[in-house]
């Protein structure tokens, strides 16, 4: 049975991610509204869903390293994966100011996560500072509407509103519950195969929220929409301190591990810098970077792993 469940899954966040990735692009053509904002936005609203239930959960539980690792795990696999991925799959092109506003944002919002946790301790003071910061984030995003492709607003169909909504919410549905059933199946199956619960716990568990990103970036690098990539790729990152983190110490304060600090952030931003420096003077990703970045991932997993 775990093996139909496992097979099903798979076919629903394949599907889910194509109706998401249409929907998407069809209301950013409809309202006139850039890819990469919309990724930033709807887009990773939605595939984030899996590390904010998951970190509410351990937060209602005072699971403090629960909350941490699957939020700084997610941006880590987020950045240096499915960015990686899709530079090999079409290397992104940077050719407007948006990428670069939304990837200071990025680094900006791990940096003030940092600082907050120099005490260790994230209270509730400073989760209502990150929830702040995340009405911030997306209140600039919906203001900066106008599209810098120059492509001009299509008039707006109401069936052709409804059937880009309609794609876009059963898309977010079936990735993710999609995704959570593909991690619970695939982690039985891992079990039933005698994989150790140690590696079951640093691959399966670490990148399991991010499984609705790494689809809908494939899904969307593979059709040429590599703005939408970025978009969802630095939102997902962003959301995932000022909406996974704020979420999760509203409901309770909790403790973060020295080593979150020494190495898994210092980690995450080295991961932006190998990819998103050099294309401030290239304008794009490169396929070279991509590699660097996936390599350097599987090699952190193994100094945590041995």
């Amino acid at each position: 049975m775990v093996y139909i469940i496992f097979i099903l899954s798979l076919v629903a966040v394949t599907k889910g991610a194509d109706w998401l990735v249409e929907g998407a692009v069809g209301l950013a053509r409809l309202w006139g509204i850039s890819q990469i904002v919309v990724g930033a936005t709807i887009v990773s609203l939605g595939t984030t869903l899996p590390e904010t239930l998951i970190s509410a959960f351990a937060a209602a539980q005072g699971k403090g390293d629960v909350i941490v690792g699957t939020a700084i795990g997610s941006i880590l696999f987020n950045t240096a994966v499915i960015l990686g991925l899709a530079a090999l799959i079409r290397p992104p092109r940077l050719t407007e100011r948006q990428p670069f506003y939304k990837a200071g944002t990025m680094v900006g919002v791990l940096i003030l996560f940092a600082l907050l946790a120099l005490d260790l301790h994230i209270s509730r003071g400073d989760s209502l500072l990150l929830a702040f910061v995340l009405i911030l984030f997306l209140g600039s995003n919906m203001w900066n509407r106008t599209r810098n492709s120059g492509e001009k607003k299509n008039n707006i169909s109401k069936n052709d509103l409804i059937k880009h909504l309609v794609h876009l919410v059963i898309g977010s549905i079936l990735v993710v519950a999609g995704a959570n059933f593909l991690l619970d199946s695939g982690v039985e199956i891992a079990r039933i195969l005698g994989v150790p619960e140690a590696i079951i716990a640093v691959t399966l568990f670490a990148v399991g929220s991010s499984l609705p990103e790494l689809i809908t970036a494939i899904t969307a690098a593979s059709k040429g929409h590599t703005d939408l990539v970025l978009g969802n790729v630095m939102g997902a990152n962003t959301l995932n301190i000022v909406f996974v983190i704020s979420t999760a110490g509203l409901i309770s304060p909790f403790a973060v591990a020295p080593s979150v600090l020494s190495i898994d952030v210092l980690f995450s931003l080295s991961m932006m810098s190998i990819l998103l420096i050099p294309a401030l003077f290239t304008k794009k990703i490169s396929r070279l970077q991509g590699i660097i970045s996936i390599i350097a991932y599987f090699a952190y997993l193994g100094i945590l792993i041995f």
